[in-house]
């Protein structure tokens, strides 16, 4: 995607930076998010106009900021794909199916999106699976919103690099508080979640904890719809990469036996050296 590896924004309202046709001009003029097909919501205190980037390019990688970015549809007026993708995954197809979004969960908070599949021309609950959103978030963002003024004033900010990084690790540490808290809950109803995320995240958890790197099982109840962004046309499109399946004691198991735990020698020798500087000091 990136002529030269640097770290910048990828999408602006929608559009990657490098498109410059009159509908993402249209929809910059208006700060118009086409994925929720409103006007963008996204703010910064720094910012006197929304802050309206979808994504990020870092160290070569599309990363998405926003979870508005997993509500592109394929027609202005359809469903989101992300839905309709594990509406085929989970239930076979598109037939009686209606889509919930900020569902409450008594005690635990709201899920992101519900899908009901209703029994034909009636309206009672036949099945139902929930659908949760995690983005990833940036670090020293204030770079970031330095080039989003950049690109509003009309300056090339394809070639430049912004010193802002990604706070995955915090992005990962919220994602399995979610996953052991509503997990429990939809292994405690024997249904279904199904958690949107990009495949680094997932490379990223799997490799931070001890996760499983794949496997699925139509059992468990937690499964990660896993999705990169892939240029298209002009576009970065959403594309479905593989279904990963867990439950909440294989959370649990790979938590515990972590290979990345820290040794305890080294932080004992690490303690060590602050103690001889500390009565050091004291005692020189």
């Amino acid at each position: 995607m990136s002529k030269s590896a640097g770290n910048r924004p990828a999408e602006i309202f929608g559009y990657p930076i490098r498109n410059e046709s009159d509908d993402a001009r249209h929809m910059r003029e208006r700060h118009w998010c086409p994925f929720m097909d409103s006007p963008c919501n996204k703010r910064s205190r720094l910012l006197e106009y929304p802050f309206g980037i979808c994504s990020v390019e870092h160290q070569g990688q599309i990363c998405t900021i926003c979870p508005h970015r997993f509500e592109e549809r394929s027609k202005p007026e359809g469903t989101p794909r992300v839905l309709e993708d594990i509406a085929w995954h989970y239930f076979g197809g598109l037939d009686n199916i209606i889509p919930f979004s900020e569902v409450g969960l008594s005690n635990v908070g709201s899920i992101d999106y519900v899908l009901v599949r209703h029994r034909p021309m009636k309206a009672e609950v036949e099945d139902f699976v929930a659908i949760e959103f995690q983005t990833d978030q940036t670090t020293s963002t204030g770079a970031l919103v330095q080039s989003m003024r950049d690109f509003v004033a009309g300056h090339d900010v394809t070639e430049h690099s912004y010193r802002f990084g990604m706070n995955t690790y915090d992005t990962i540490k919220r994602s399995i508080t979610q996953l052991l808290n509503k997990g429990t809950v939809y292994e405690a109803w024997d249904i279904k979640c199904y958690w949107v995320i990009q495949e680094y995240i997932y490379t990223n958890l799997a490799n931070r904890y001890g996760l499983k790197r794949e496997g699925y099982s139509p059992d468990h109840a937690s499964r990660f719809a896993l999705y990169n962004l892939e240029p298209e046309r002009g576009l970065l499109r959403l594309a479905l990469s593989r279904f990963v399946s867990t439950t909440v004691d294989e959370i649990y198991q790979a938590m515990r036996n972590n290979p990345g735990l820290p040794d305890k020698d080294a932080f004992v020798m690490n303690l060590a050296a602050k103690l001889r500087a500390k009565l050091s000091l004291r005692f020189d």
